[in-house]
């Protein structure tokens, strides 16, 4: 709307002041030259032989250009500014997966970072920032170990603060506001992919707060405690197999360090008839490089393959879809 009174105004105005000049044509040189470049002043010249019409078209341009620009700065400082300063196209709201409000204004983050122990969401030039959220992980750390952080009102134990920051414009001071409870929160990062990590977000606040994010989310580099949860998950991985190595080789009768060679195992044969190597001792290699050792049960209900893993006095059973499977290899018999 702010927009259309301010385009409105601006043909408003170019007409009127096109329309005077010509008026203005027949008077002395004099007072078609104040036409010709101060047009606004003859709104205030009366009885100086200026016709009534183009003034007032010329009155309601200059009216709705700035009821238009006072409205823009109310509801949108930051547009208003981008247009003052020349930078028009950036005045044009991006389009991006991740989206949401801060305080009630539109928040479209340009820049994800994970600083320390922060989260960092950005949007507007590095130098003038116009909103940024930020969630703090420095009394929460241990949440980041587990695969999925996920937060409901009410919940007891240490949450993450959340820092709100939003620019008003030059005619009013930046908001702050920090928020440690009465927030839900979603956070979930996959694996690490050439550098990279991608995740998902979703945050809400209380509707005091007028503030929500919600959609993807990418990092440009891997935090160290990603790093770190990798390397734990992956030495766990390597435990696992090893003790499933172990169990496999007590029930084959011999020592462990006693091993027989690996043959690689159909999967299409394992699929169309899995009762003829249930029970037999597996290794399982999925396209990520990982691997896993362990006894071959059975196909789910799903078409899983069901790999049983001996850990300590348990035993757990993970399952596998087939495409994620690169290679499946068997003890080559005696």
């Amino acid at each position: 709307m702010e927009a259309l009174m301010i385009l409105a105004g601006g043909l408003l105005l170019v007409l009127g002041w096109f329309w005077l000049v010509i008026a203005a044509i027949r008077l002395s040189v004099g007072r078609m030259l104040v036409a010709l470049f101060l047009a606004p002043l003859t709104l205030f010249l009366r009885g100086r032989g200026y016709p009534t019409w183009p003034r007032l078209l010329l009155l309601l341009g200059i009216v709705s250009l700035v009821v238009g620009t006072l409205e823009l700065q109310r509801q949108q400082p930051e547009r208003l500014d981008l247009l003052l300063s020349g930078h028009w196209s950036a005045a044009a709201p991006a389009t991006s997966d991740l989206q949401g409000t801060i305080m009630g204004q539109p928040f479209v983050p340009e820049r994800i970072v994970w600083r320390g122990e922060d989260l960092v969401f950005e949007e507007g030039p590095p130098e003038r920032l116009r909103r940024v959220l930020t969630i703090r992980f420095a009394g929460a750390r241990s949440l980041l170990q587990e695969p999925v952080v996920q937060r409901l009102p009410g919940d007891e134990g240490e949450w993450p603060e959340l820092v709100l920051q939003w620019y008003s414009g030059a005619l009013a001071a930046p908001g702050l506001r920090k928020v440690v409870d009465d927030y839900s929160l979603s956070l979930d990062f996959g694996e690490p992919v050439q550098g990279r990590v991608e995740g998902r977000i979703h945050l809400h606040l209380p509707t005091i707060y007028s503030t929500w994010l919600t959609g993807r989310i990418e990092l440009a580099s891997v935090p160290p405690w990603l790093l770190e949860r990798e390397q734990a998950e992956q030495l766990a991985q390597e435990q696992a197999a090893a003790h499933a190595a172990a169990a496999v080789a007590r029930e084959e009768g011999r020592q462990p360090g006693e091993e027989k060679e690996w043959q690689e195992l159909s999967l299409l044969a394992l699929i169309d008839e899995p009762a003829l190597f249930s029970g037999s001792a597996v290794r399982l290699t999925t396209w990520s490089g990982r691997v896993h050792l362990g006894t071959f049960r059975e196909l789910s209900a799903e078409q899983r393959l069901i790999l049983a893993q001996a850990r300590g006095a348990d035993r757990v059973e993970l399952h596998f879809h087939p495409l994620d499977i690169r290679m499946i290899e068997s003890r080559a018999t005696p």
